[in-house]
């Protein structure tokens, strides 16, 4: 009994190193050098107590002969050409079939030597099998390891009376142990398997989610820089238009304070645009929405002489900071499509909320477009829309002329 408590020991030894693994290995690929390494050892150790048991059983065995001793010394050699000439995958097909062969010829050794170290072989051939296989095929082969070497003992002492057979009974304990440890020793493999891919997984995710995170910082930079450069050089340009018209019929004050406030205006643009590149804001730091979105109305009359009337619903909610963003990018944005291209002289800007519908409507006199072409300013409008679930249109006035731009975005008090 005392080999074989050794033996269930070191086999528990070996699930136990597999168990620990799984807190000490992240990735995939040290996992797989891990499990090379470690199939090594498990393989070298098997070897060396397939080794030693054999040279015990047969200083132990009281049946020794020259037939004996070549057939323990050929179940050695097998072993030895399985795992480091043939390298056998024990989990495949002929590893199966190759464990089996190895059964029968490890059965034979335990009937002729009558050896309790010679079980050894079947309880090392049950801790493969289960390790490489199924729980199916590993309670197979340990019950039809049992029943073999049970029924091979009876017909070799010509089915000797219970009391004579008896003493094998309590070997079913041990083939059953050494299954469930070999059982535990794959779980605990598998586990770590698994983990290792799991958080191969969690790690490509985390670098998408970070590029994707970075991408979306520069595409939100670079609209956040063509709306304000795009309103600010628009606003720029007809406030130096309108100067240099009231400098060619010599009415220098009005082009002194076109200048002026052509000046302030380029100067407001420059530091949005530093703070579009250094703050990366998601808000207006320190204003309030609806008097901004005003100051922008203001600011937009006087640099380029044009006619806003708004009307702003004061019931509107505090909205979230996206939101916003994306109702002062809007207005910015069709401003300035309106004074460059429509070259419209009056606005009229209404912003409502009516049945947790945040209402957005922008209307111009200009001249309207033949075809209504997405450049990179409305498409920037069209992503920030869809970031917050909200729809917009534009469309022809007709003969009235002019642009309307529609935006309806969904956002409840709650």
């Amino acid at each position: 009994m005392q080999p074989f408590r050794h033996f269930m020991r070191s086999m528990y030894d070996l699930g136990h190193v597999y168990g620990k693994i799984n807190s000490k290995y992240s990735f995939v690929s040290e996992g797989k050098d891990m499990d090379v390494h470690l199939n090594k050892n498990m393989t070298l150790t098997l070897n060396i107590i397939v080794m030693g048991a054999t040279l015990s059983l047969l200083f132990h065995t009281s049946k020794f002969s020259i037939g004996l001793l070549l057939l323990a010394c050929s179940y050695v050699a097998v072993v030895l050409m399985r795992d480091y000439i043939l390298k056998i995958a024990l989990h495949s097909r002929s590893g199966f079939q190759f464990l089996y062969a190895q059964l029968a010829l490890a059965l034979v050794i335990c009937v002729w030597s009558e050896s309790y170290f010679s079980q050894i072989y079947l309880l090392i051939l049950i801790g493969e099998f289960t390790f490489h296989h199924g729980r199916k095929r590993a309670i197979i082969f340990t019950i039809v390891n049992y029943v073999c070497i049970l029924l091979g003992v009876m017909i070799y002492r010509q089915f000797p009376p219970f009391e004579d057979i008896y003493l094998i009974i309590p070997r079913v304990i041990d083939f059953f142990a050494i299954y469930g440890m070999s059982l535990l020793a794959r779980i605990a493999f598998q586990q770590k398997n698994q983990l290792a891919i799991d958080n191969e997984q969690l790690r490509i995710a985390s670098i998408a989610l970070e590029q994707k995170a970075k991408l979306q910082e520069r595409t939100r930079i670079s609209r956040d820089i063509h709306d304000s450069v795009g309103h600010t050089l628009t606003s720029a340009l007809t406030g130096l238009q309108t100067a240099a018209h009231a400098l060619e019929k010599s009415h220098y004050p009005i082009a002194k304070k076109m200048i002026d406030r052509t000046k302030e205006s380029i100067l407001r643009g420059l530091n949005d645009v530093r703070s579009s590149v250094h703050v990366l804001r998601e808000n207006f730091p320190d204003h309030c929405f609806i008097p901004e979105l005003i100051r922008l109305i203001e600011d937009t009359k006087k640099q380029t002489n044009v006619d806003i009337a708004y009307t702003i619903d004061t019931t509107t909610p505090d909205l979230t900071p996206i939101i916003e963003l994306t109702i002062y990018r809007a207005l910015q944005e069709g401003l300035t499509n309106g004074i460059r291209h429509g070259l419209s002289t009056y606005f009229h800007f209404s912003l409502s909320y009516h049945e947790e519908v945040l209402r957005f409507v922008l209307s111009d006199n200009g001249h309207p477009p033949l075809e209504i072409v997405y450049g990179y300013g409305l498409n920037a409008m069209k992503e920030r829309l869809e970031d917050v679930e909200g729809t917009f249109s534009i469309r022809n006035n007709g003969a009235s002329g002019g642009v309307t731009l529609d935006i309806a975005i969904p956002f409840s008090r709650k």
